[in-house]
């Protein structure tokens, strides 16, 4: 991709993003027990959305590697702030977020203040391309589907390495199009105005290749379904269907491992 293509892209990406994040409503504050009752449980448990189950599992693995408690935090392409206040608000030292727009960093820096988290959240507006943090700041990187919009842009990954600390990890929650209905899907779709892009695990590796260890964890086989089943605030049976959907996946998963480089959704883990 030419400088001047990588420029107008960036331009439409902005452009796009400036106007979903537009708006004078205050941003609701960020409640850490309802977020994790809610939109980080099973979306058969919970009162999230079909990608909740995805979220829960991405934070289970966050905790289970040491979680964000007392770590200096880089909430990467943070949108107006939610997760970058959560995880503030459940013991991270410092955290820092950047997005694309300024208008969702405007929004949430009003959020932040708010809250009475000014001296421990900052946000930032800047892009992936550019990150302007002092070498070897952070401790741990999250994202939460920001990859699909980044990776088009050159030199994201050297980046980010060069904002972790030694020995630190950055963890990604994606859709890879390696699943092969995304793969049919992005076929279908083709380019969207919002920047997303198909990536692959191979691309993924490629990329990254100046980690020390990088780990793609596929999860969510023939649960994918759930995008068809689950529904707001289901009820019993739908919650039941969803449920065993869920229980048949592990099982299919655990049985057959390999299966899981189809996953429709991985934990990306880049490890300084």
């Amino acid at each position: 991709m030419s400088e001047t293509r990588i420029s107008e892209t960036k331009t439409a990406e902005k452009a796009y993003h400036e106007r979903f994040y537009a708006g004078d409503k205050p941003l609701a504050p960020v409640d850490p027990v309802a977020m994790e009752r809610d939109s980080l449980q099973p979306c058969y448990v919970g009162a999230g959305d079909h990608y909740s189950d995805n979220r829960w599992a991405f934070h289970q693995l966050l905790r289970a590697r040491g979680g964000w408690q007392d770590k200096h935090v880089l909430d990467y392409a943070c949108g107006p702030g939610h997760m970058s206040v959560y995880f503030a608000l459940t013991g991270a030292r410092h955290v820092d977020g950047f997005d694309l727009s300024e208008e969702a960093i405007r929004r949430g820096r009003v959020r932040v203040e708010a809250q009475g988290l000014s001296d421990r959240v900052t946000l930032t507006q800047m892009d992936a391309q550019h990150l302007t943090y002092p070498d070897q700041t952070f401790d741990i990187v999250i994202g939460h589907g920001v990859i699909h919009h980044t990776i088009k842009y050159p030199g994201i990954f050297e980046n980010l390495y060069r904002v972790m600390k030694p020995g630190a990890s950055a963890y990604f929650l994606e859709g890879l199009a390696d699943f092969p209905l995304f793969k049919l899907w992005w076929t279908i779709k083709g380019e969207v105005p919002q920047g997303d892009v198909p990536i692959y695990a191979a691309e993924v590796r490629e990329k990254t290749k100046m980690f020390s260890k990088v780990e793609i964890i596929g999860d969510t086989f023939l649960h994918a379904g759930k995008l068809f089943l689950w529904r707001p605030n289901p009820g019993p049976l739908r919650k039941f269907a969803l449920r065993q959907s869920h229980a048949a996946d592990q099982r299919l998963l655990t049985a057959v491992p390999a299966l899981r480089k189809w996953g429709s959704f991985s934990y990306i883990v880049l490890t300084r």
